[in-house]
């Protein structure tokens, strides 16, 4: 979002123009055609901020822009090729919950199993027209304190499509530093925020 004197500067630049096509014209300029000036940059900023936090999220409007709504929580399923040092043994596919804060240009992601939490270094919304749309992230994992002697924090990235339109189901792929990767699926969605594994379990 445009900060406010980036906004002042495009209406300055915007007055100059309309000034200088108006006294093309042979219009006469008067200073008082400035008095409101500030008041337009503040009403512009408002409008701005309700566009870039609400106002993008009506269906119309992001059936028009190309861009997805998927804020609020997701749930689904991850499959790792992770090898468990106690047993020898691949782990089953978990239960995750993904929770995804997002306004018109920002988007963050926090993931979240029964044993660990990652949370989103770098994250962005690809959404092309006429293309389906891509969620990618470079992630910082912190596994619970009780179990890092067995699953160490990490960093890693996740890719994931969106599909459907409104977005109904999110998949893809992740990898990390410690030469893990898998596959996650995402099929449903709640528009509350759950900030923690059982929270989201109990409510989904």
């Amino acid at each position: 979002m445009p900060t406010r004197t980036q906004v002042q500067v495009m209406l300055v630049i915007a007055v100059i123009v309309w000034a200088i096509l108006l006294f093309v014209e042979g219009v006469t300029l008067k200073p008082s055609y400035l008095k409101p000036f500030s008041l337009t940059v503040a009403v512009v900023i408002v409008i701005l901020l309700a566009f870039e936090r609400w106002l993008w999220r009506i269906a119309p409007v992001a059936r028009a822009l190309h861009r997805p709504v998927l804020r609020g929580t997701w749930k689904g399923q991850l499959t790792s090729n992770w090898t468990d040092p106690d047993t020898g043994q691949e782990i089953a596919p978990i239960d995750i919950f993904l929770l995804v804060r997002q306004t018109y240009s920002t988007v963050s992601l926090r993931l979240m199993t029964h044993e660990s939490t990652s949370r989103s270094l770098v994250a962005s919304l690809e959404s092309r027209r006429d293309e389906i749309a891509t969620l990618s992230s470079t992630y910082q994992n912190i596994p619970g304190l009780l179990i890092q002697d067995r699953s160490r924090i990490h960093h890693g990235a996740l890719i994931l499509e969106v599909h459907g339109t409104p977005a109904k189901h999110l998949s893809g792929f992740y990898w990390t530093d410690r030469d893990t990767k898998g596959e996650v699926s995402l099929e449903s969605r709640s528009k509350n925020v759950y900030t923690n594994f059982d929270e989201a379990s109990a409510a989904m």
